[in-house]
């Protein structure tokens, strides 16, 4: 038998059969262990669904918490604007914005429930601004965005010319605030020992001084014609509540400003107004103070000017005026014939000895700079162009002339500001974000 056939015998097809029998009972075994019952099924099933319902329930978590550090962490911290690279954040400006409309409301309300007819107020201003701003949140808001750079600005001027306030200070902003004065307050009841002298050199007052916190009239009228002299204070919404009565003693008025000084904060807490916001107010309004104080010294002479102008409507007729003055014609002649201001008009231009800080910024700067008895123009203003002749020009003081010299003050600190604003407008950024961040309730 040869090898060939050796190797294709019975024996080897027995071994595959074996094998094959093995396989099959294999894999018997294999399905009868991977068998399951309907209860094992569904008890699996409903493991899965938990873990599906954990896995969504935790992702979800993620999702809000992220949510949350992005709303209260992430958000309230990024810029709205830079000031020579100094951030105003979100929150920052939510805040000014919330104590700005409450400050606006509160003095809404209080000229209100004095009897005035809002809807009168509504066509004068400050009031008509107010109430824009306190029904517009845009408008209120560019505002306030601009005020922040404003204070941001004097706040690194004082700096850099190292002007600080310490606690005294800020007690006495919070006084002048609500027109508490601790020193008249000692003086109630206490009989007067001594009798002023007059001044030496009185000066009347010509026109009413404008002031921080304008009161209605208490006949509001249409707007009258507007007048060369006489210039738009910048409004200062800031509701001082009375606490000075006739019939308190010293200690009754001070408690009287404590407890308003007490439901002042209460109130603004309950408005989502932070107490830290409120002392930030008291703080730049110390600051700026201290500014002002530093720009016009209380030993330095208020300007006092006597001063005719003639107003007309445009360039072409205050050139012609001109030339008609220097050939020799009567400037209160002239005056009285062309001159669209009427009140001065009708005297021949004069507008008498007063203190130039009552002036439009334009026309003001216009009577520091003349010399005496020359004739200067055009000069324009918010009310058309002016030929002006400056015949007196002379520097005042005195205890009296406190209200001028606060004016004084703050025009300084204005001219400052507009300076500060002006110089370095290429290191002022402002984003167009700060819409999306205006507390709408």
């Amino acid at each position: 038998m040869s090898k060939r056939a050796q190797t294709t015998g019975l024996p080897k097809r027995r071994r595959r059969r074996a094998t094959a029998e093995a396989a099959d009972a294999s894999a018997r075994g294999e399905a009868e262990a991977g068998y399951k019952s309907r209860a094992e099924r569904e008890a699996e099933l409903q493991r899965w669904a938990i873990r599906g319902v954990v896995a969504v329930a935790a992702i979800l978590a993620l999702l809000v918490a992220a949510a949350f550090v992005v709303e209260q962490i992430v958000v309230p911290g990024q810029p709205v604007a830079t000031v020579n690279g100094e951030p105003i954040s979100v929150e920052e400006f939510r805040q000014e914005f919330l104590l700005e409309r409450n400050r606006l409301l509160l003095q809404l309300n209080q000229i209100q429930n004095s009897g005035f007819d809002m809807q009168q107020l509504a066509q004068q201003e400050p009031y008509s601004t107010w109430i824009s701003e306190a029904n517009i949140p845009d408008q209120l808001g560019l505002r306030v965005i601009n005020d922040m750079v404003d204070d941001m600005l004097l706040a690194q001027e004082a700096a850099a010319r190292n002007i600080a306030v310490d606690d005294e200070a800020l007690t006495r902003a919070v006084e002048r605030y609500f027109g508490y004065d601790p020193t008249e307050a000692a003086l109630i009841g206490v009989a007067p020992t001594a009798t002023l002298e007059p001044s030496a050199t009185p000066s009347p007052f010509v026109s009413p001084t404008p002031s921080n916190t304008p009161a209605p009239s208490p006949t509001p009228a249409a707007t009258a014609e507007p007048s060369a002299t006489a210039e738009d204070a910048e409004p200062t919404v800031t509701p001082q509540p009375t606490v000075v009565e006739p019939t308190q003693n010293a200690e009754e008025v001070r408690d009287a400003f404590e407890q308003t000084q007490e439901d002042y904060r209460a109130y603004f807490d309950r408005v989502g107004v932070a107490s830290e916001t409120l002392d930030g107010f008291f703080e730049r309004s110390a600051l700026e103070a201290a500014l002002a104080d530093s720009l016009f010294p209380d030993d330095a002479g208020l300007p006092y000017a006597d001063v005719r102008h003639i107003l007309v409507e445009d360039e072409a007729a205050a050139l012609s005026a001109l030339e008609a003055l220097n050939a020799g014609e009567s400037f209160a002649a002239l005056a009285r014939a062309i001159s669209s201001d009427s009140g001065s008009g009708a005297r021949g231009g004069e507008l008498g000895i007063a203190y130039i800080g009552n002036y439009v910024p334009e026309f003001r700067r216009a009577i520091e700079s003349a010399e005496i008895g020359a004739l200067v123009g055009p000069v324009e203003s918010e009310f058309g162009f002016h030929i002006l002749q400056v015949r007196v020009l002379e520097e005042r003081s005195g205890p009296e002339l406190e209200a001028q010299r606060d004016q004084a003050k703050q025009q300084k600190l204005t001219e400052l500001q507009e300076s500060l604003r002006e110089a370095q407008s290429e290191s002022i950024e402002i984003f167009d974000s700060w819409l999306n961040y205006i507390p709408r309730s």
